[in-house]
């Protein structure tokens, strides 16, 4: 039973993170199509050179000078002129634009001219971001924001006493950028849509279960709450008939339910935002079927991103046990069965265990195992040639990993294997190869080697804690991991088993993002002649990240071999899923034989550099020949991709103090 319930929740947590990337997916390009047709409306205006020279005089007129147009109802003629002309330029490709108040902003975002009587004289806080495009001469929508330092009941506002959005035109000549031109749209109706556009929001369907939502820097929501009604009654929101969710709800996270909470509200303006918010806002993209609380304190799913080019973060929120209703009833169920074998397991211990206490000799206690001058500690892993424990030097107390290779583990191959590792990795000294310090072997026949202790997450974590990853920390990452082989491969190494849990991430010492190639265990000598130990597995190294003439034959592998390798793991930081769907490692060696893997955009979706990608898919390529000769010329194309220096240091630290959960930056 307790099988069965860990085989449907992985199963279950599979499917709920598919359909969450997929919901999240489809709000974002319906999202990406309503700026895209928003842009086209302020590229139109922004072709018209009659409607900018109109827009350049005023605000020239009004905004260089102390005066300003006390409001709309002011006679200019020029006003009346610009109105007319948005008009005659909107008709025929956005009526829908036609109804929107515009207004005239200069470069500080201040109000000059408004079409509006209501709107005309109050100040703005318009997003300091959406400023910085026009500066670039860019059309762009702003996020939602508010009418400044304006009561909320002042009639003045009109029908835009709810946060509006501006679609912002830079009004330009030549080299000077005078201010902008922005097409102003209540949010009454949510963040992205217009004011007539009533029965669409982009970040509200109601057809797909759970809820969508965008969210700023600060972690204020940017659209409306699909529980705007909860919301109310909970005193989130004011009662008000114009007061929504967008800039009102902040993503804290309550720490109890709030539906069920007969307390009152908690003080939810110093609470932490919650688990999703917390990572979004700090630029992470990622998932979490484990389950959080969200604003409202109800345990969910979710998946998020954080979308540089607009500044905001998208969620999508499911209730967990709206996810998980059928492994609820089954957790019910194994944890009668748990507490039943609980019971009767110390029953056991008091009828074997406790006896054989009481007769032990007063005083005795469990040593500490010694190899050498080195003291163990914690294992931190094991595999087939080893494990690897934390430990401590006896008098110099620095902390290093200690990889062992026990007596009764022992075969001729493996001592030969385990001795040639500590000797070939010992001769290397590149600064992102992990270092080697002493070597050894115990009186019962125990091998062991001491090399430096790391603290950090492997590049699998980075993938599966905080999704893809950025082209140009791909590529950051990967330049590193050359740097590392290009002094392997000049040795006359091969390393054949590079891959994403061998590859440690690491943030010590004030450097940031510093990769560390572990776990030389396979290394091949390419100017020896040792084919006879390197054949005496079937499978030497890890399917997913093997090269097909590796699988073919394990003594044939060469330098291009961890070219393909690395290519792989490039692939998975890119696109956030390995190069095949995983499976059994028999299906897996056949892929890699025969399956030509997507291109990581057509496998996901999604827009990624084309130069990379290409950089990729050749290093990917089935014939080792059609590779980059050599790991020099993998450098070189890396550094030739656009996003090449994209990633800075400055990147990577606020990367580790923002972003990194705290265990990971241990």
């Amino acid at each position: 039973m307790i099988g069965l319930y860990f085989v449907v929740e992985r199963s279950m947590q599979q499917m709920a993170r598919s359909s969450l990337q997929a919901i999240l997916d489809a709000n974002i390009s319906a999202h990406q199509a309503y700026l895209h047709e928003r842009e086209t409306t302020g590229n139109e205006l922004l072709r018209d050179p009659q409607l900018r020279t109109l827009a350049i005089t005023l605000l020239t007129r009004y905004g260089r000078s102390n005066r300003s147009l006390a409001s709309a109802r002011q006679v200019d003629v020029d006003v009346e002129s610009l109105g007319k002309r948005i008009v005659e330029t909107l008709k025929p490709i956005d009526a829908d634009a036609l109804d929107a108040p515009w207004a005239l902003f200069d470069m500080a975002g201040r109000l000059v001219v408004c079409s509006d009587a209501n709107l005309q004289g109050l100040p703005f806080d318009v997003p300091e971001v959406p400023l910085e495009r026009v500066i670039e001469r860019k059309v762009t929508l702003t996020h939602p924001f508010q009418l400044a330092s304006m009561p909320t009941s002042s009639e003045r506002l009109g029908v835009l006493k709810a946060p509006v959005v501006g679609l912002l035109v830079p009004i330009y000549e030549q080299s000077r950028v005078y201010g902008s031109l922005a097409l102003m749209e209540s949010t009454a109706q949510g963040f992205g849509c217009s004011a007539t556009r009533r029965d669409e929001n982009r970040f509200d369907n109601r057809r797909l279960p759970g809820e969508t939502y965008s969210f700023d820097r600060k972690g204020f929501m940017l659209s409306r709450s699909h529980f705007e009604p909860q919301l109310r009654e909970l005193g989130l929101i004011a009662p008000d008939p114009w007061s929504t969710s967008i800039l009102h709800v902040r993503l804290a996270d309550p720490g109890i339910d709030l539906r069920r909470s007969h307390s009152g509200l908690p003080l939810l303006a110093s609470a932490p935002l919650t688990k999703m918010a917390a990572h979004a806002t700090r630029g992470a993209t990622g998932y979490n079927v484990e389950g959080y609380r969200d604003y409202r304190g109800v345990w969910v799913v979710g998946a998020w991103k954080w979308i540089r080019e607009w500044g905001f973060g998208v969620a999508t929120e499911i209730e967990y046990a709206e996810v998980y209703r059928p492994l609820i009833w089954i957790r019910r169920v194994v944890g009668t069965l748990i507490g039943l074998l609980a019971v009767a397991a110390a029953a056991l211990s008091i009828m074997f265990v406790f006896p054989k206490q009481i007769s032990a000799p007063w005083g005795t206690t469990d040593s500490v195992r010694q190899l050498g001058r080195y003291r163990l500690k914690q294992l931190i892993g094991s595999g087939a040639m080893g494990s690897v424990y934390t430990g401590s030097h006896e008098l110099i107390k620095r902390d290093v990993a200690i990889k062992v290779l026990e007596a009764d583990q022992l075969t001729s191959v493996g001592a030969v294997r385990f001795e040639r590792e500590v000797q070939l990795t010992a001769k290397l000294r590149h600064p992102n190869t992990i270092a080697i310090y002493d070597y050894g072997r115990t009186e019962d026949g125990t091998f062991f080697y001491v090399m430096e202790y790391l603290k950090g997450i492997t590049l699998q974590d980075l993938v599966d804690h905080y999704g893809r990853q950025s082209a140009d920390r791909v590529i950051y990452l990967l330049l590193q991991v050359c740097g590392s082989l290009r002094e392997a491969h000049a040795c006359g190494m091969v390393h054949r088993d590079i891959k994403p849990a061998n590859l440690l991430l690491t943030a010590q010492a004030g450097i940031y993002d510093f990769v560390k190639v572990l776990d030389f265990g396979l290394v091949k000598e390419t100017m020896r002649d040792n084919v006879e130990l390197t054949q005496i597995d079937s499978i030497t190294g890890t399917p997913m990240y093997m090269s097909p003439e590796s699988v073919r034959d394990a003594s044939s592998a060469d330098t291009r071999s961890d070219l393909y390798s690395l290519a792989a793991v490039g692939y998975l930081l890119l696109a956030g899923v390995p190069i095949f769907d995983s499976g059994p490692s028999v299906d897996i060696c056949l892929k890699q034989l025969n399956a030509v893997p997507l291109r990581p955009s057509e496998r996901i979706q999604t827009e990624i550099p084309d130069d990379l990608q290409d950089v990729i898919m050749r290093c990917l390529a089935k014939d080792s020949d059609k590779r980059f000769a050599s790991i020099d010329e993998l450098v070189t194309a890396l550094s030739l991709c656009r996003d090449h220096d994209g990633w800075s240091s400055d990147d990577a630290r606020r990367w580790w103090s923002d972003i990194a959960i705290p265990d990971h930056r241990k």
